[in-house]
């Protein structure tokens, strides 16, 4: 009995489930979907590139300004010369408490060749012995010595008028001349002169050394050939070497009857 309302009652569930469900929807089977792992793809790495670091490189030294080389006196003024040396001429002066540059030096460095201080537009030299020298000396160049030169150069006769007797002085005696000449040159150097005069000729070509600056008087005599006539006539003093020089006088002659 129990059985057959147990029945009873499952098919009566059974039925109500099935009045429940559509009868036009298909019953599909959900597929199950299998996950494949994909390969992982491997990105190219990129090595970085390293910047290297700055070195510590200390900077080049700095180039200073040559100090521009000059010179002064040490107690008292000093001598400024044409040449490096007591033998030449001296043409202006440093003062104490003054400067000037030094261009140049001697062979042995013993003079420094400086601006004069005179004059800007020339040059001339100072022992180093009695002066101070400030400043780069290093690259002081050498300089040549000057080549002295003669600077004045005089000639004179005594008598300058001379009397000779007898018409168109044919009669004696004919008294001498003299002639002196003076050389006066710049510093220690070879002269070369002679005296010339215009009735007799040039006489005979001296040489005569200057151990340093300074004047030299030399001496001659000439006497004029007869017969002479009565006129105006000249003596010269040439120098040749170390440079062209010379100078003239005038002397007369007179013819009295």
């Amino acid at each position: 009995m129990k059985s057959r309302n147990l029945l009873s009652t499952l098919a009566l569930v059974l039925a109500m489930f099935a009045c429940n469900l559509p009868s036009n929807v298909p019953v599909t089977e959900t597929p199950t979907t299998t996950v494949t792992g994909s390969p992982t793809l491997s990105l190219p790495t990129q090595t970085p590139t390293q910047t290297p670091l700055p070195t510590n490189t200390s900077p080049p030294p700095a180039t200073s300004t040559p100090t521009v080389p000059t010179v002064s006196p040490k107690e008292v003024a000093v001598n400024c010369r044409l040449g490096p040396g007591t033998a030449w001429i001296v043409m202006s002066a440093l003062s104490v408490g003054q400067t000037s540059q030094i261009v140049g030096k001697n062979s042995d460095g013993t003079w420094w060749y400086i601006v004069d201080p005179s004059s800007s537009s020339r040059n001339c030299w100072v022992s180093v012995s009695v002066t101070n020298a400030a400043g780069n000396l290093a690259a002081i160049p050498v300089v040549g010595t000057p080549k002295a030169s003669v600077t004045r150069a005089t000639v004179d006769v005594n008598p300058k008028t001379i009397s000779i007797s007898g018409t168109g002085c044919t009669l004696g005696p004919i008294p001498q001349i003299e002639i002196e000449g003076t050389i006066e040159t710049n510093g220690p150097t070879s002269v070369q002169w002679r005296f010339e005069t215009q009735q007799n000729g040039a006489m005979i070509t001296q040489t005569t050394e200057f151990d340093a600056f300074g004047s030299k008087t030399f001496t001659a005599a000439y006497t004029p050939t007869l017969p002479v006539t009565a006129g105006t006539y000249w003596v010269r003093l040439i120098v040749t070497s170390p440079n062209d020089a010379q100078s003239e006088v005038k002397y007369t002659i007179a013819c009295p009857p």
